[in-house]
C-alpha cells in the first residue's frame, strides 16, 4: 500500500498531479479543492498522502493502479469515509470533492440534502444517504480549519 508520496510537481490537470520522484514521474488523482491548493505549487518539492486502489472490471481482467492524493491526513480519511457509502466509489467521490472537507463535512452534519446534490454527481438520494451513514461521523471534519476557509 502506498500511503504517502513526496515529488516535485511537475504537471497539474483537472484531475490529476504528476510527481517527478527520482526517475520516475507518478499520476495520482485529486479532488477539485487539492487542485485549487497546488497551483502555487508547480515545479516545488510536495507530499501527498494516497489512497491506493484498483480501478477497472475484475472480471473482464483490466484493473489499473490508482493514487488518490490529499494535503493532510485528515482528507484522506474523510475521503475514505465518504467512499464507504453505497453508490459511491473513488470516481464519484473525486467528482463531488469541489468544495474543501470542511465545507462537505458540515452539509453532511447540518443534514443538508440540497446542498450535498449540488455536487457534481451527488443527487437528492445518494445525498440522503451519505447523510444517513455519516452525520455522527462529521463533528471532527466539520471543525477542520483549511487553507481555502482561512480569511486572509
Amino acid at each position: 500500500m502506498i500511503t504517502n508520496i513526496s515529488g516535485t510537481l511537475t504537471q497539474l490537470v483537472e484531475d490529476r498531479a504528476t510527481l517527478q520522484v527520482g526517475p520516475l514521474a507518478y499520476e495520482v488523482l485529486i479532488p477539485e479543492f487539492v487542485r485549487r491548493q497546488l497551483q502555487a505549487s508547480m515545479g516545488q518539492e510536495i507530499s501527498l498522502h494516497t489512497i491506493f486502489y484498483l480501478d477497472g472490471n475484475p472480471t473482464q481482467g483490466r484493473l489499473s493502479p490508482r493514487l488518490v492524493g490529499f494535503l493532510n491526513q485528515v482528507e484522506r480519511e474523510f475521503f475514505e469515509l465518504f467512499c464507504s457509502v453505497d453508490g459511491v466509489g473513488a470516481k464519484k467521490a473525486l467528482r463531488a470533492m469541489v468544495r474543501p472537507v470542511k465545507d462537505v463535512a458540515t452539509l453532511i452534519e447540518n443534514q443538508d440534502v440540497k446542498g450535498l446534490s449540488g455536487l457534481p454527481g451527488v443527487g437528492p438520494a445518494t445525498g440522503e444517504r451519505i447523510i444517513a451513514k455519516l452525520r455522527r461521523k462529521m463533528p471532527k471534519f466539520a471543525l477542520l480549519v483549511t487553507a481555502e476557509s482561512t480569511p486572509a
